[in-house]
């Protein structure tokens, strides 16, 4: 059955600029996708998660005010909103601005995901965590000058997870072992980095990042009794915890960290390795840029 053009502007016998069908003029559109989340079973608009982003990223309200170009007020406002609407903490005070809190974190790097996931093209799609977030950074800042790569920052078991879904197309692991354990894809030796190991008793936080799992199978090997109460993605719950943790020494270097660690870091050194799906030019001089680099 054929169907009629909506009349969106009738055609009065004048070539207009359009689509004319059926004696109507189909007026262009601009169709674009916005991304709302659900959290806690209620939705986040599109400006309440930008706001949320941009503190995740700039580090203050102050900072994240001038990047949305704001009042701080308005942000402190729409701060108040968010937390308010999910009924949880996203925000705690730190020595240099406003930090979020293990909600609020995982709130903003899910919409960052999700930003990307949209972005339009034949783009490279790159993904890594905050462990290799600068290196990332860094080396894209001089490739991506007709924005070829797009970055993902997340955790290494969502990048994974993307990957295998064919949603991404290299992932810079924070724990090798997961490329060994990979039954598809290619990997590359990137850079090398080593565990800290701080010791307050055999009650342990599991960070979200970095290569933890060599961490807590060296307290097998060497027969340490011990337990796992909690997973966090900050550094704050780290440090303010009575609990023992693992973190990367480049994280820790870069935080400006001075901690000590119980076991020689030099036994925990360990790859960094990127997955990758096809040896395409793009791909071959993103990996040999992240050599040059090195972490």
């Amino acid at each position: 059955m054929e169907q009629d053009a909506i009349p969106l502007r009738e055609q009065e016998g004048q070539e207009e600029a359009g689509l004319i069908i059926r004696g109507y003029t189909v007026v262009s559109m601009d169709l674009k996708p916005v991304v709302s989340l659900r959290v806690n079973g209620v939705a986040l608009t599109p400006h309440q998660l930008d706001v949320l982003l941009a503190v995740y990223r700039e580090g203050s309200q102050r900072r994240a005010a001038e990047k949305l170009e704001l009042a701080t007020p308005v942000v402190h406002r729409y701060l108040n909103q968010i937390e308010r609407k999910v009924k949880a903490r996203l925000l705690e005070a730190s020595p240099i601005g406003t930090d979020l809190t293990e909600e609020g974190k995982k709130i903003a790097l899910e919409y960052a995901a999700l930003l990307e996931r949209m972005k339009l093209g034949e783009s490279i799609v790159v993904g890594c965590t905050i462990i290799t977030e600068d290196l990332l950074l860094l080396v894209l800042s001089g490739l991506d000058s007709e924005a070829q790569y797009d970055l993902i920052i997340s955790d290494d078991e969502r990048n994974l997870k993307d990957f295998k879904a064919g949603l991404m197309d290299v992932v810079v692991l924070d724990d090798p072992l997961y490329a060994y354990e990979m039954e598809e894809g290619m990997f590359d030796e990137v850079g090398d980095d080593r565990m800290i190991h701080v010791e307050k008793g055999p009650s342990y936080l599991r960070f979200r990042y970095g290569a933890q799992r060599i961490g807590f199978r060296h307290l097998d090997a060497t027969n340490v009794v011990y337990t796992i109460d909690g997973t966090v993605r900050s550094i704050s719950p780290l440090l303010r915890s009575n609990k023992s943790y693992f973190i990367n020494e480049s994280l820790a270097l870069k935080k400006g960290l001075k901690l000590m660690s119980a076991t020689d870091p030099y036994l925990l050194t360990h790859k960094v390795l990127a997955l990758y799906r096809e040896e395409s030019p793009e791909v071959m001089w993103l990996l040999r840029e992240l050599k040059r680099e090195r972490l």
